[in-house]
């Protein structure tokens, strides 16, 4: 996977990356040409405690340059990142909707991605009043295509 310094933020600010896959993206990061002693450090560890994590994290930031976010924007990055591949792949958007729920949930309520966060009710109000299965799927879709052309 590429190194994607706004996607990795974002990640890191909901604590979406266990220590275990934490030297993964030092890789990612000395393969897209990044380096310094805590990067190579972070890169080494094998099977990497929470501590051992803890104690280079810092270090590796600065060296990548890496922001820290609040969770709000956070998960408003998520929100668009979800909402992007799962337009430009082509999967049904339907089984996705209570991961977009939990990161609205996440962001305590943000009212900046509430119009993804609330789609999972929305969708079970719909079928509830026997809306079929290929007209809810084209309006999810619809909301996601807004949402990305509103950021």
């Amino acid at each position: 996977m590429p190194f994607d310094r706004n996607l990795l933020e974002a990640k890191l600010a909901l604590n979406l990356i266990a220590s275990r896959d934490m030297p993964t993206v030092a890789w990612d990061a000395l393969e897209a040409g990044l380096d310094g002693g805590a990067t190579r450090r972070l890169a080494a560890l094998e099977h990497p405690t929470y501590f051992e994590v803890a104690e280079v994290l810092p270090h590796v930031l600065l060296e990548l340059g890496l922001s820290t976010i609040s969770i709000r924007e956070a998960a408003l990055r998520m929100a668009a990142r979800m909402a992007q591949d799962i337009l430009h792949s082509g999967v049904d958007p339907l089984p996705h909707l209570r991961e977009l729920e939990r990161l609205w949930i996440r962001a305590d309520y943000a009212q900046e991605i509430s119009s993804l966060g609330t789609l999972d009710d929305e969708v079970w109000i719909a079928h509830s009043a026997g809306q079929q299965e290929s007209h809810i799927r084209e309006w999810v879709t619809s909301r996601l295509n807004d949402f990305c052309s509103s950021r």
